[in-house]
């Protein structure tokens, strides 16, 4: 009798053990949407050439990027999300409208606390750009639309099922141009009123996200 016991609480444990495990990794199948903000500051230089490939000026890529993203995604399990997204990137001088894919991917799905990351690539729409050149270097940063990336690591911190907060650390890339003067022997200098060159531009940036996914 004991042994039978013993045996019949074994099962038990082990359907409860199982249906518990069943529990956790239930997938919830539903459509998600994220409004975040983000502060990214420019690395590293631009070096502008001349046709054959000499260096005319290396100007230094220290532009504040302040951005408001909207997504909108299908979450298809408790890993990963597939969507679309859109916003605003602002710059010192000038700003983008990007439009982009988004997949995310959370690396637990039973914790609160969830490590996770994202990619986003896209295209990078002008919404607005000064012409007037900078004072000091005589250049005009992002004077073209083109395709954009961003890449994101952090953290998923969920409050309900469909609540959760989302912090991560950045790395975006814009292709663009760059407007910058070339002044022959002779000619009037007009570098300080507008470019009279263009040359593309990959600018990067590093900084912060931090989002409301409901």
């Amino acid at each position: 009798m004991k042994k039978h016991l013993i045996i019949i609480l074994a099962i038990l444990a082990l359907v409860c053990t199982a249906q518990a495990q069943r529990s956790r990794g239930k997938q919830v199948s539903r459509f998600t949407y994220m409004t975040s903000i983000g502060y990214s500051n420019g690395v590293g230089n631009i070096n502008i050439k001349d046709s054959t490939g000499a260096l005319i000026q290396s100007v230094n890529n220290n532009i504040p990027n302040f951005s408001l993203h909207q997504l909108l995604a299908y979450q298809f399990d408790n890993f990963f999300t597939m969507g679309i997204g859109a916003g605003f990137d602002i710059w010192r001088t000038t700003a983008f409208i990007p439009l982009y894919l988004n997949l995310s991917v959370n690396m637990t799905s039973t914790t609160k606390v969830a490590p996770m990351a994202y990619l986003n690539l896209g295209w990078s729409f002008k919404w607005y750009n000064q012409t007037k050149p900078d004072a000091t270097n005589r250049v005009v940063h992002g004077t073209e639309w083109g395709p954009m990336g961003e890449f994101g690591l952090g953290a998923r911190l969920r409050f309900t099922d469909k609540l959760s907060l989302v912090i991560s650390g950045i790395y975006k890339a814009q292709f663009s141009k760059i407007g910058y003067s070339v002044v022959n022997p002779g000619e009037a200098d007009y570098s300080h009123l507008y470019p009279n060159r263009h040359q593309n531009a990959l600018y990067h940036f590093a900084g912060v996200r931090i989002g409301i996914a409901y």
